[in-house]
């Protein structure tokens, strides 16, 4: 392997990393072969971390969540394959109104990592009495999600992406572009039941 891959184990550990893991094992389809190195970033400061370093290295990185929207390729990925397992929801704020009967809220700001699964974040925002219908179908990760479903972005105030020249920039859903972003996170307007 050469010196650019190793600098990558070394910065993470070399425990971290499986070489010619096959990518079936990752996909719904159960398709794909192997990839050169095969990571998984369980934060947002390490997904961050990986993708500055391949791209300041110039190393072929290839990043996807739950892997139920792509299909690879038999003959694998040479390079380094990013699975994004990031895990944090957030509520960072609540609307609503105090009275003698009670606090009701009517929205909530909740912040959504990349890598978590819709169905996770509909479980979260069921058990939180937050409107979830709409999201309970929807297989894959909040992040590819982004990309493909109206639902989801009617639903956001801001994401958070890492862009091309790997700054952290928060952005509306209509500026979303799978050429130049990487979902980080995205903080949804959620109604309350």
């Amino acid at each position: 392997m050469d010196s650019k891959y190793k600098l990558i184990i070394d910065t993470f550990g070399k425990d971290r990393f499986k070489r010619d893991e096959l990518l079936s094992e990752h996909t719904a389809l159960s398709a794909g072969g192997p990839a050169k190195l095969f990571f998984i970033a369980f934060s947002e400061s390490e997904l961050i971390k990986i993708v500055t370093m391949c791209r300041d290295l110039q190393l072929p990185f290839f990043l996807f969540g739950s892997g139920t929207k792509i299909m690879i390729s038999d003959a694998g990925f040479n390079g380094l394959v990013i699975k994004n397992r990031t895990k944090e929801i957030e509520t960072v704020s609540i609307k609503g109104k105090a009275s003698r009967v009670g606090i009701g809220i009517e929205e909530a700001l909740v912040e959504v990592s990349s890598g978590v699964s819709v169905a996770r974040f509909a479980e979260f925002l069921n058990s939180h009495g937050l409107n979830w219908d709409e999201f309970k179908s929807l297989p894959g990760t909040v992040g590819g999600n982004l990309f493909l479903s109206k639902t989801l972005q009617t639903k956001i105030k801001s994401i958070k992406v890492l862009s091309l020249r790997s700054q952290t920039e928060e952005i509306p859903a209509g500026q979303l572009s799978l050429k130049k972003h990487i979902v980080l996170s995205a903080v949804f307007r959620i109604k309350a039941k």
